[in-house]
């Protein structure tokens, strides 16, 4: 885990102009999706969700919820920091988005990708992962989770201490959108 935090520092202190360029961008192009209005693909079910454990109503115990519970918890989260309003909903996009832009820009320079490619590789990331809905969504953060967890993988393969934490955000996939992946009997 030292390998890979060291790995990390010495990777922003060589790159925070680029690291600045991908969180403005991962930030505006979500915010700007998710504030032009209410879209047929929007969902207002991890956004009520949110709002249902505010006032302690807590899935499969107070309600069915048809998603993971752990997407309902992270909107909690931004509610109980940012206040129940359209704002703190579009910034957790906006989160996951950065997270997505910067872990890929981190894995294309560990594969040795010059940094001006892994650039222009995260950057295009960070226009097409969560703009295209503008809000959290369970299949952009299951599919964006699994993406992370697939680099990490390949990463993986050359350091073990990757590996650690791989197991834990298969978990976390699986929690996102639990109901899809269950076994039917």
């Amino acid at each position: 885990m030292t390998l890979v935090l060291n790995n990390l520092k010495k990777l922003i202190n060589k790159n925070n102009f680029y690291l600045l360029l991908i969180i403005i961008s991962s930030v505006f192009f979500t915010s700007y999706t998710g504030f032009k209005g209410i879209f047929p693909i929007d969902s207002f079910l991890i956004f009520d969700a949110g709002f249902k454990i505010i006032n302690n109503y807590h899935p499969f115990r107070d309600y069915w919820s048809i998603t993971g519970p752990f997407l309902d918890y992270v909107q909690f989260i931004f509610f109980k920091i940012l206040g129940v309003n359209w704002t703190a909903y579009v910034l957790h996009a906006a989160v996951i988005n950065v997270v997505l832009s910067l872990v890929t820009f981190y894995f294309f320079c560990q594969i040795g990708l010059k940094r001006n490619f892994a650039f222009i590789y995260a950057f295009s990331i960070s226009i097409l992962g969560y703009p295209s809905v503008g809000t959290p969504f369970m299949d952009h953060h299951a599919s964006i989770l699994s993406l992370i967890a697939l680099m990490a993988l390949i990463l993986g393969i050359k350091k073990i201490a990757i590996f650690i934490g791989l197991a834990y955000q298969y978990y976390l996939d699986f929690l996102f959108f639990q109901n899809k992946y269950h076994l039917r009997t």
